[in-house]
This record gives C-alpha cells, structure tokens and sequence, in this order.
C-alpha cells in the first residue's frame, strides 16, 4: 500500500456545538455525524489561538504564537523560517495542494503546497483568486460582495446573491472532489478550506430559509452585566452595529449560520463519497476542524478573541480506517497544534525543525487518541497591553486578560454557560487558592513558550490599563479588488448601494434606518445606485 494520504477539512469560524453529533438538536450535519460515526470526535477540541491568521500558522508549523510571530491578524517582520506541513509531507513525496481559504500574507505565498487554488475573502486582484476567475466564467463577475457584504451588514443577516451552485462553499467542495479525481494515482496532502461559517452570514437558499427563527436556539446571556464581562468586551455589546438587535434578530442570524454550516455539510458528504467510489477511504487520514468558534451573542458579543467557550472551542473529527476506532469519542483537548505531529506520524517523518513541536500526535495510541493523557492546555490571543491567556485543567478553566489584571475562574461542569466567575465579589478561599494555582502555571508557561512583554518589572503578567476607547464602528472593509479592475470591467459591476440593499433585500428583522450609518458614511461606505444615497446625504460630515 503507499504512504496514506492526508485531506484536511478546514473551516473558519465554527463553534464546537454547531453538529447534531455535538448533541446540536437544531443543526442537521447528516456528514459530519456520519464522519464521527465512522471515525473518532474529539469533543472537546480547542484551538490555540482563536484569531484567523495565528490559528492557522500554529495549525500549520505546529508551533505556538511567540515561534511563528502571529498573535492576532498580524505579519511579523521578519518572517521566523519555520518548517510547514505541506513543505515537510512534500519533500517527503507527497502532492501538496490548497484549495480555497489560506489567509497567508502575502496571499500566494506557498509554505510549500505545490499549488493553491486561492478563495480569499478580500483579495486585491480578481486574477489573484481562482473563486473569482470562476465567478466571472460562469455570469456572476458583476457581483461586487462575493462573499456578502462586509463593510455596513457585517453583523446584520443577509441571503446570497450567488446561488448555492456557484456559492463559495459549493465551490471549495467541487474543487476538492476533482483534485481527488485527479490525483488518486499519487500520495496527497489536500487541505479544503472553506471561509464559511464565519462572517458576514450570507447563506444561499435554501439555506438561507433551513432553520425557522422559532425553532433556532436563542444566544444565552444575550443582556449579561457588563461589569461582569472583562474590560475589553464591555464596550456596546463589543459592535455597535447590534445594539438595536431583537431576539428574533438575533435567532436569525444563528439560523443563517447553521445554513452555512449545512451547506458546508452538504459539501463534505460529497468529499467522503468521493473518497468511497475512487477507494481511497481507507488509506486516507481525513481531519475537520476549524480555526476558532463565535459566540454568536453569548454573552452580548459576536465573534472569536474572546477567553470562553464559544470561541475558542472548534469541532475536531479525525477518521482513517485500521488506525482509529469508528464511533470513539474522547474529551481530551485536541487542538490544532496536534495535526502537524499527527500527520508526521502518519507519513513516518521525523521533524527537522530547531523548536520542538508544541502538540503531539492524535494517533499516539490504538485507535486514536494521545499516547499520554493531557493534563492542560493553554490558549492565548494577542500581545503586549492587550494580551490574554486561559488555562484549562480539568473541569476548571482561569483566564487573565492584561487589561485591568481580570481575572476568571470557572468550573466548567457546574457552570458550562461559564456565568459564574468565581473570582467575582467575594472568592472563597478554596476559589482564591486555585485561582492562584492557576496563575502561576499560565506564568511559568508563558515564561518557556509566550513573550517578554507579557511581564512587569517583578516578573509577574502585566496589568495594563484599561483604555477609555469607543465602541467598535461599523466594519470598513470594502472589495480591493473592483477598484483594480480595467474601466471596462469596473463600469459593468453593480454599484456599491445595490450591492447592499440585494444582500439585505429578503430580510425582515432590520432596516437601514436601524444601522450605524454614520459611521458607515465616515468609513467610506456609499449607497451610489440607490434612492437611498440621500440618507448618507443628509448626515454631518
């Protein structure tokens, strides 16, 4: 038999409780529980570092933030030389490929997979993206917010414009099934990355319209005290585009991230049929997992970054026939860091690199799983004054944001919804003792593996102070890439207002009135093509 192959399905942005196999009973993902059913799901599975780019460089390297210099969206300057996955499986013989969402800066360089079929969600150049190549072959080269409109309706539910057979997430499932056609006859590493379920939540229909808002879970602590939430996120519900948000509004928009998700779902059944009629199922090492999760309005926020359950745990499915267990579950903390030594592993490779690897291998014992247990795990985000970290240990988990020195404490069996800090008020001194326990640890870890900044003078974790900002205005990202397209090609896209009101044109929970849009105006936002330009018109400049 040859080296087995390895496919890697990634996605960005998903919550560890968003499968029917996570005990979801609203979510339908007929796949992924035929994947856990087939293989082994880690459910406690948890990343890192719950920021896109450093999520994905740990994924990658194996290394932590502090090695591979990413600690949030950043670049680091200069670049450390770290061995990658899909260079090391490369020289070792295999076909490495990509397809869709890498989020590498800049954006075609390689890290050793022999090509990359790029899906970026904010490209500079529509030829520096395959999806959009795509899009202008097949009639839809005039849209100009492939992937919904980021910049006023971020945080506010919208329907696809492109429908679901040309929509991102059917392509990174079409594209991965022919890179599986074609290239059966050599070992592969194929990692399938989708941008979905992360934001702006533009399923297509019928996703778009899968889940009914009274049948969709509502955010827990959606009016959580401030005062109880660490200083960073205490700012108008962390986006002040949702402040005006209903409950139904808000049960949309989780309606319309399941659909991404089923979507996503739809997309992997494909993949592992695929995997069955080209037999290759059985010598093929298939992973799922995604960067970090979203609170979804947990706790009044959205989004990743943040030290609690809804961001920072991710699904983790792993299947290989012969070497893991069909319908094994494990609670040990599986994360990101471990695919490098686990695909390493597999292959029979030994790592070259100067650091050692900071995970160890999923296939370390028979039938999947660590070879010893893991005791802790760290996650981390961010650097400097606004750093935190979180340490998990059993049922109990301690967070420390530099901002204010905040501390938490949670017991996670009692207190899953993690509403009780048991730090707040008056700590018990059994609370106060492991707290400080806890603290400890993180310190001494942060020492061997974080950054120097993290300490005072005493060489104690900072405490930075809290910053007097405003709440965050309304996301200002627009597509780069229609302002670089020939005058030609630019005079036939449709105008930045009608992209909006397309996107936003079957919902019923919001209008326009109810958005930031001065703040939208500000940020460089327009609604050119509309009637309703006179709104941005009539507000002080």
């Amino acid at each position: 038999m040859s080296k087995p192959n390895v496919l890697l399905l990634f996605v960005d942005q998903m919550r560890y409780d968003a499968m029917g196999c996570a005990a979801n009973p609203v979510i339908q993902t007929p796949a992924l529980d035929r994947f856990a059913r087939e293989g082994m799901h880690f459910t406690h599975g948890v990343t890192p570092v719950p920021v896109c780019i450093a999520a994905r460089h740990t994924l990658l390297t194996g290394q932590r933030c502090a090695t591979h210099g990413r600690f949030g969206n950043n670049v680091p300057n200069p670049e450390p030389h770290l061995y990658y996955l899909p260079q090391l499986l490369g020289s070792a013989g295999y076909r490495t490929h990509a397809i869709g969402k890498m989020h590498f800066k800049p954006p075609r360089r390689h890290f050793g997979f022999h090509r990359m079929e790029l899906m970026e969600e904010i490209p500079a150049y529509r030829e520096n993206d395959e999806y959009l190549m795509y899009l202008k072959q097949v009639g839809y080269g005039h849209i100009r917010q492939v992937h919904g409109v980021r910049n006023l309706l971020y945080h506010q539910p919208q329907v696809s414009v492109i429908p679901e057979e040309h929509h991102g997430s059917t392509w990174v499932a079409d594209r991965t099934v022919e890179f599986l056609r074609t290239n059966r006859q050599e070992p592969f590493f194929c990692m399938a990355s989708w941008i979905a379920p992360h934001l702006p939540w533009n399923a297509p229909e019928p996703f778009a319209s899968m889940y009914p808002v009274d049948e969709v879970d509502p955010p827990h602590h959606w009016d959580q005290p401030r005062e109880t939430l660490p200083p960073f996120m205490r700012s108008a519900k962390f986006t002040s585009d949702t402040e005006f948000a209903s409950m139904d509004h808000l049960k949309r928009i989780r309606a319309l991230y399941y659909g991404n998700v089923s979507l996503i779902d739809k997309g992997v059944g494909r993949i592992l049929d695929a995997l069955d009629e080209l037999k290759l199922s059985d010598n093929t090492l298939v992973l799922f997992t995604s960067d970090h999760g979203d609170l979804l309005g947990d706790h009044g926020a959205f989004q990743k970054s943040k030290p609690y359950e809804a961001s920072i745990r991710v699904p983790f499915l792993m299947r290989l026939p012969g070497r893991v267990e069909a319908g094994r579950t494990s609670d040990q903390r599986a994360s990101l860091v471990d695919v490098v030594p686990t695909c390493l592993d597999l292959a029979d490779i030994d790592y070259p690199g100067r650091h050692p690897l900071q995970g160890a291998s999923l296939l370390g014992q028979s039938g999947g799983g660590f070879a010893q247990p893991r005791e802790e795990f760290v996650v981390e985000h961010g650097g400097g004054r606004t750093r935190w970290l979180s340490l998990l240990r059993g049922p109990w988990k301690y967070n420390y944001c530099f901002q204010g020195g905040w501390e938490e404490l949670f017991h996670l069996e009692d207190d899953p919804l993690e509403m009780n800090n048991l730090l707040l008020n008056e700590p018990t001194h059994e609370a106060r003792r492991q707290a400080d326990d806890m603290k400890d640890a993180l310190t001494q870890w942060e020492r061997e593996h974080g950054f120097p900044t993290s300490f005072d003078s005493d060489g104690e974790l900072i405490q930075s102070e809290v910053p007097k900002g405003q709440p965050r205005a309304t996301n200002s990202q627009f597509p780069t890439w229609v302002e670089n397209l020939p005058p030609e090609e630019k005079a036939q896209m449709e105008s930045p207002g009608e992209s909006v009101l397309n996107a936003m044109k079957h919902e019923w929970t919001y209008q326009l009135t109810d958005l930031n849009l001065q703040a939208f105006k500000e940020g460089g936002g327009s609604l050119e093509g509309t009637e309703y330009q006179r709104l941005l018109e009539g507000l002080p400049e």
